[in-house]
């Protein structure tokens, strides 16, 4: 069978696609013993979900619990059959529950630096109504919090597993807590997770804050950093040699030159026009450009062997500053409401919207240039990913600048040198020239040409995504089963990237062919268009 996309053409259900939760029960009647993602969100991994929220206290956290209660139910379906994962496959939850400042500190002074309690178990609890039996949570942050934040009574109420598993070095561990994975990386040659992260028979929802950070905006990505065990994720805390500050036992986890390795690829991404790369550092060891650079290749490491089922962010509040409670208000951090949850399979992508969401420019990031570099994502613009606004179960189509942005200044590589100097807390919001940065080959060599349909817009008419992998002319063509010409683009000089076409003249339901084709390449794809 042709690869095809189905597309209903009604302006009262919007986009192709959208069923409701039980669809696949109501389809077949039969034993719903399996899970998986909603459909439309399965079938597009290269877009990023905005679901608005409205909660009008950050502290009411019965609302909270119930709005991710619902979205749940609506993002997870049942199935049957081969379709999707088994009941008996273990759900894997990262929330972001770093340190924040400990049981004696004001309950309100710490919202905004952890993921919300009351979001992480409603939406559990909503994933467990579709069937899985088996939940698991692991942080690696600062276990002798758990308790007075409430989170230990949480899961305990729910069944839900927590264990403290990165307060011992993995030699006091029982065999099997820690799941060694070979890497051959920058910085590693192997990294422990905390099990059973990373397992098979897993699916990982992993559910970052909104939150500012010197490392930019927190994100899917860092989030996922702690999931590892001791001494594998303390990477972001500065630039020193493990090989004279940690035990002999974790020495052979890393590659035995990874400093001159990392200050390698900082010269050369300085050399390469990375922004901001030659900030200096902020004390011994800590901060600046070098830094960066021992983070991100630490980080990609270990999200290079990382599988993960759903990526998100939870943003109803977001934190400016530090991520910790620090930040340009007399010396404090802010909560703002932003009312929304950002996700997407794609962590890499959730997290470019993110930051631009929070205001600030992706391109200006070296995390998601070396990301690029490194194969592990292939976008950096993001005006170049699709974006769904998620409502009652349904996705409509967007325009990103259509949405609310919400500024939360951060200490990332602050510059202060002869031509700028910033103040410590700042938006990371100059401009970033996407056309030059793809025209002198920033899009990724991996980047296929190919075409799939959207769905429909408001006006009901066809929205198709054309990738183009270089700058040349560019023609579609659809066919009808007959295999006649009904609509036909030309596009002189198109831009590499991701591209949107609208084909205004549908007017007849049936089977059609899309075919796109540049100079040396062509694309094509099978639409079946009903009313």
């Amino acid at each position: 069978m042709k690869r095809r996309d189905f597309i209903r053409v009604s302006s009262a259900t919007g986009l192709a696609g959208m069923m409701g939760p039980d669809y696949l029960l109501a389809n077949n009647g039969l034993a719903t013993d399996r899970f998986d993602l909603h459909p439309f969100i399965k079938a597009h991994p290269e877009a990023v979900f905005i679901h608005p929220t409205r909660v009008r206290k950050i502290t009411d956290g019965k609302k909270i619990h119930k709005t991710a209660h619902r979205l749940a139910t609506e993002l997870f379906v049942k199935t049957s059959g081969n379709e999707g994962f088994s009941n008996t496959t273990k759900i894997t939850c990262k929330p972001n529950w770093t340190c924040n400042g400990g049981p004696d500190m004001d309950p309100k002074e710490k919202l905004g630096i952890t993921t919300d309690l009351h979001f992480i178990e409603g939406f559990l609890t909503g994933v467990r109504e579709r069937g899985p039996r088996e939940f698991y949570l692991r942080e690696c942050a600062c276990p002798q919090n758990w308790a007075a934040n409430g989170w230990t009574g949480m899961a305990e109420r729910n069944g839900f597993d927590l264990r403290d598993l990165s307060s011992r070095d993995f030699w006091d561990l029982d065999e099997g807590d820690l799941i060694f994975t070979d890497i051959d990386g920058v910085v590693f040659k192997k990294v422990a997770f905390m099990a059973p992260m990373t397992a098979k028979d897993t699916f990982l929802i992993n559910i970052a804050k909104f939150k500012a950070h010197m490392m930019g905006i927190t994100g899917a990505v860092k989030n996922l950093q702690g999931i590892t065990g001791r001494k594998f994720h303390q990477y972001c805390g500065g630039v020193f040699d493990i090989f004279k500050s940690y035990d002999k036992r974790y020495h052979p986890y890393f590659q035995p030159d990874y400093m001159e390795r990392v200050k390698e690829l900082h010269e050369r991404h300085v050399k390469a026009g990375i922004p901001r790369w030659t900030a200096r550092p902020e004390g011994p060891g800590y901060g600046g450009g070098v830094f960066m650079e021992q983070w991100v290749q630490r980080m990609l490491d270990s999200y290079s062997v990382t599988p993960t089922g759903l990526n998100m962010v939870e943003a109803i509040y977001g934190l400016d500053g530090n991520g910790f409670g620090t930040g340009p208000h007399k010396g404090r951090g802010k909560n703002y409401k932003s009312n929304q949850v950002i996700f997407g399979k794609d962590a890499m992508r959730v997290d470019i919207i993110a930051h631009w969401l929070a205001g600030h420019e992706p391109g200006n990031f070296g995390l998601f240039h070396i990301a690029m570099e490194r194969g592990l994502s292939d976008v950096l613009d993001p005006a170049d990913i699709p974006v769904y606004l998620w409502e009652h179960g349904k996705a409509k189509k967007i325009r990103l600048e259509s949405l609310t942005r919400t500024p939360l200044r951060t200490n990332y590589l602050t510059v202060n040198d002869g031509d700028k100097r910033e103040e410590k807390f700042h938006m990371v919001d100059e401009e970033f020239d996407y056309s030059s940065w793809k025209s002198a080959g920033g899009l990724s060599k991996t980047t296929k040409p190919k075409v799939r349909g959207l769905g429909t817009n408001a006006e009901n008419k066809v929205v198709m995504e054309v990738t183009i992998p270089e700058k040349e002319d560019v023609f579609v063509n659809i066919l009808n089963s007959e295999g006649e010409v009904v609509w036909r683009m030309e596009a002189p000089d198109l831009e590499p990237g991701n591209h949107e076409v609208v084909w205004d003249g549908f007017s007849q339901p049936g089977i059609y062919n899309v075919f796109v084709k540049g100079m040396h390449w062509d694309a094509q794809r099978e639409m079946v268009l009903y009313a």
